[in-house]
């Protein structure tokens, strides 16, 4: 049991990934001296010299490999013996190596590639190694070496990106863009080829700020990009770059072999896809897919020139693009779709001499921040993708009053006791803000900690803050001033909202770092630590003499508050592995004790009330409840929301509805704010679009679009005022 109290503070690093530029010799050598290693790459050359061997290397994605799948380890097994014959330079995997990134499946993994092929790979992560693991990205580093990185074969730069996030399923890149120019800053005129996991562009939404990431590669030699995840081979030209979805390996044995022509034409990879035989006697099949230019951009790369004006129910615009464009389109950005695909529909403009006129519907839109999204296409099929952003006006009842820049990711719940409201960063910085009257706020004191991916909590008297780390600590601040009262040091990273609990005893503080339950007093002192098995990353709940948790084996568990014994456990799914077990399991949920006695336990499938003493069933109702925590409502009534943003107002010693209603395209950790003055409950949604709710009768009213980033944080109500944080690393605070 590692447990310490101490006053130090720690900075939070240089990114939220530690973004690497690294060469060959460095990537050989360089990591020895950490705990990770071998460095899987060691081999892969510098620059080449003229008359060497054309460079040659194989792509392949979405392995999924899993320790109780047989067949699909078999698959790989076969897919990377014949790639160690074709003896590639390297191997580039754009992620989804695993189902959900435990250990076993990772040795699983390794297990299938040869020996001698071993250091040739590189590899990027896919959701499925981040999603559902609070040690994903130290995990992926001990096994791969870190998440993003760059190196240089064949007179080409190679990057890896991960735009992934910790514990949820889109991507965003972030900070990491800063890190990303500054490397291809270094890189001179030599091209650039990209892989990571989430296409990007197009029809694809799954990382929320593409449009940022394209405006930073803009003024660099990017040819092409690598992708998986939509497990199918799409080739798409934008921008100047060529980008190549592949096909997932899991489905079948298959890879991409890209190989390097230059035959007066200019340099470019030929990129085939290779299918395996039904068995190793059949010879495979080798099907030309594209090629990607090195040399130059193709023709239509040139940026659009955006002038947008918002009118009463439309959104003019003027655009000007390049020369070789055939034709303009334009739409609103569907800010509601969330880490998925979406065809859409775009409007053309008119040409009108050098410039394109038109304007998009906004009749639908509410008032606030919109992006508008336009493509210009070139006579060969190439498009480029620009964006602009519009301020549409409109009566709220919210009112913006400040905005305050605390960087890196706003993702934890905020905690408020008073007028006082903290928020925490995945950059590491920790801020107290005073809210006064109805629009305005105060700084109240800033801490630099590690990165925070949860919500703190207050102690019940307001005079600590306990602010959750990734970086394996849960440090306790004094709410007044900032200053560090005591840290408690656990051996994986704190990526839980601490619960505290009153008892005759003072105050106990239950959090969880990844599979240990741990409970401290308000000094910080260790009271006992308990086993969760595989993981909890939600909050737990207390009824004064038990403590509730839900875990990453499909179970909720019940412990002794005063000695950490195990007293029962709850299995809310049959999934038949362990895999399935996890996601449809309660391992993110705010546990609640109703007013009842009756213990809430949500899953993706279903809300549960269990009996605090005996474990036992006594409602459940249908719904995707985990991500959002449950209001009692004055009235008595449990207001619950989905991830897919329905509200429903039950009975909670029955489960019985009194009314549900659709309220935002969806929500996702960031739950309702009840209002105490007049009852209205305020809900955003993921995208960012805020609602005012009747808690009486569930009438739905849309009030503004706040911002273009995803939230992931519950907002707090203080007075006249709700605070929202954002994945932009911006606290609001709005006139409500």
């Amino acid at each position: 049991m590692a447990d310490t109290a101490d006053t130090t503070q720690r900075g939070s690093g240089l990114s939220r990934r530690g973004f690497l530029g690294l060469s060959a010799i460095g990537l050989g050598m360089g990591m020895g001296s950490t705990a990770w290693g071998p460095w899987p790459g060691a081999a892969v050359g510098s620059p080449r010299s003229p008359g060497d061997a054309p460079l040659r290397f194989v792509v392949l994605t979405d392995t999924h490999a899993n320790h109780e799948e047989t067949a699909r380890l078999e698959n790989l097994r076969r897919v990377f013996a014949v790639v160690d014959a074709e003896q590639p330079q390297f191997v580039l995997h754009c992620g989804d190596i695993t189902d959900y990134g435990s250990d076993e499946e990772f040795a699983a993994y390794r297990a299938t590639i040869p020996d001698g092929l071993w250091d040739r790979l590189r590899h990027a992560p896919g959701n499925h190694e981040i999603r559902w693991d609070t040690s994903a990205r130290e995990r992926f580093q001990r096994w791969f070496g870190p998440t993003s990185y760059s190196f240089d074969a064949g007179g080409v730069h190679f990057v890896a990106l991960d735009p992934t996030q910790a514990l949820q399923e889109p991507g965003l890149f972030g900070d990491d863009l800063e890190h990303l120019r500054d490397d291809l800053s270094r890189v001179g005129e030599r091209p650039t080829v990209m892989f990571l996991h989430y296409p990007l562009a197009g029809r694809n939404y799954y990382v929320n700020d593409a449009d940022a990431f394209l405006r930073t590669i803009d003024p660099f030699p990017v040819r092409g990009i690598f992708a998986g995840h939509i497990h199918r081979n799409e080739i798409d030209r934008f921008n100047g770059l060529t980008q190549v979805a592949a096909v997932a390996t899991r489905s079948g044995p298959f890879y991409l072999r890209v190989t390097q022509v230059d035959d007066g034409d200019g340099r470019r990879l030929v990129v085939e896809q290779v299918t395996l035989g039904a068995t190793d006697a059949d010879a495979p099949t080798v099907q030309p897919l594209t090629e990607m230019p090195l040399d130059a951009p193709p023709a239509g790369a040139e940026p659009i020139r955006i002038a947008a004006r918002p009118r009463d129910t439309a959104i003019a615009l003027t655009a000007v693009a390049g020369r070789a464009a055939t034709a303009v389109e334009a739409r609103v950005h569907p800010q509601a779709v969330f880490g998925a695909a979406e065809d859409g529909v775009w409007t053309p403009l008119a040409p009108r001499g050098a410039s394109w006129h038109g304007a998009v519907d906004a009749a639908a839109l509410a008032a606030g921040v919109h992006r508008v999204q336009l493509r210009a296409t070139d006579a060969a099929g190439g498009r480029r993708y620009d964006t602009a952003e519009v301020d549409r006006r409109g009566v709220t009842r919210a009112r913006p009053a400040w905005e305050l820049a605390i960087g890196g990711q706003l993702q934890g719940a905020l905690a408020a006791r008073g007028a006082t409201v903290v928020a925490g960063s995945t950059s590491g910085r920790v801020a107290a803000i005073e809210v006064e009257g109805s629009s305005r706020h105060r700084r109240r004191w800033t801490a630099d900690l590690g990165p925070v991916h949860r919500g703190a909590a207050f102690t019940t008297d307001g005079a600590l803050v306990c602010v959750p780390g990734a970086d394996h600590r849960l440090t306790a601040l004094d709410a007044r001033t900032g200053a560090v009262a005591w840290v408690s040091s656990f051996d994986k990273p704190v990526m839980s909202t601490p619960a505290v609990f009153a008892t005759g005893e003072g105050d106990r503080i239950v959090v969880a770092a990844e599979d240990r339950l741990r409970c401290l007093d308000d000094h910080g002192a260790t009271l006992w630590e308990a086993s969760v098995p595989v993981l909890t990353a939600g909050r737990a709940a207390s009824d004064g003499a038990r403590v509730f948790v839900g875990a990453g084996d499909g179970r909720a568990y019940a412990y002794d508050l005063g000695t950490g014994e195990p007293l029962w456990s709850f299995l809310t799914n049959e999934r038949p592995d362990a895999y399935r077990r996890l996601i449809y399991g309660p391992w993110d949920d705010w546990i609640e004790v109703l007013p009842t006695g009756a213990v809430l336990v949500s899953t993706v499938t279903h809300a549960i009330a269990i009996d605090p003493v005996t474990g036992g069933e006594l409602w459940r109702v249908a719904g995707s409840h985990i991500y959002a925590p449950s209001v009692m409502l004055p009235d008595g009534g449990l207001l619950l929301t989905t991830e897919w943003g329905v509200l429903s107002v039950l009975d909670p010693a029955t489960g019985a509805a009194r009314w549900s209603a659709q309220a935002v395209p969806r929500a996702f950790n960031a739950g309702p704010a009840l209002d105490p003055r007049d009852g209205t409950v305020w809900l955003v949604s993921v995208g960012g679009l805020l609602v005012a709710v009747d808690s009486a009768t569930g009438t739905v009213s849309v009030d503004r679009q706040l911002f273009t980033a995803n939230t992931f944080s519950t907002p707090v109500i203080v007075g006249e005022q709700l605070v929202v944080a954002a994945q932009d690393g911006v606290l609001r605070g709005l006139t409500i």
